[in-house]
């Protein structure tokens, strides 16, 4: 039973992490241009998931998934820009060439801000399963007394 609590925010995580980086390459794919915010939005899309799905009973180990979900998903995010840029289109992302143009270029592709949005992405990743959990309790608790 205690696996459930955990699988199945872990599993949401991985799948919000894949969304979230996705539709980051989409937004650059579309507007030839990256918006850090969105590096943000994955982090609290990856909060969100794992709050869901834990029924807001969260523990210090439903907020290290959510960090770490929100860590991939920006990696994802970027890997798929890279990806799109070099191809020119989305067939051949996976391709082994645009893999090692990814590497050797990884700490060019954080600048000073996408540094900023990425600390913001983990703190709300961290933050908001325990909020979401806390708002919940209250609610709980007022409609058990009634």
């Amino acid at each position: 039973m205690e696996s459930n609590k955990i699988a199945l925010p872990i599993i949401g995580a991985l799948i919000a992490a894949i969304i979230g980086g996705a539709a980051w390459a989409v937004i650059v794919a579309l507007t030839d241009y990256e918006l850090g915010i969105v590096a943000w939005a994955v982090g609290g899309l990856a909060g969100f998931v794992v709050a869901t799905l834990a029924n807001k009973q969260i523990t210090a180990a439903h907020q290290v998934i959510a960090v770490i979900a929100s860590l991939l998903g920006i990696l994802l995010g970027k890997y798929f820009t890279v990806g799109y840029i070099y191809t020119e289109s989305i067939s051949g992302i996976f391709g082994s060439e645009v893999m090692t143009v990814f590497q050797e270029n990884l700490s060019s592709l954080f600048s000073t801000m996408d540094i900023v949005f990425t600390v913001l992405a983990v703190v709300t990743a961290w933050q908001l399963p325990r909020k979401m959990a806390n708002q919940a309790a209250p609610q709980e608790a007022t409609h058990a007394a009634e």
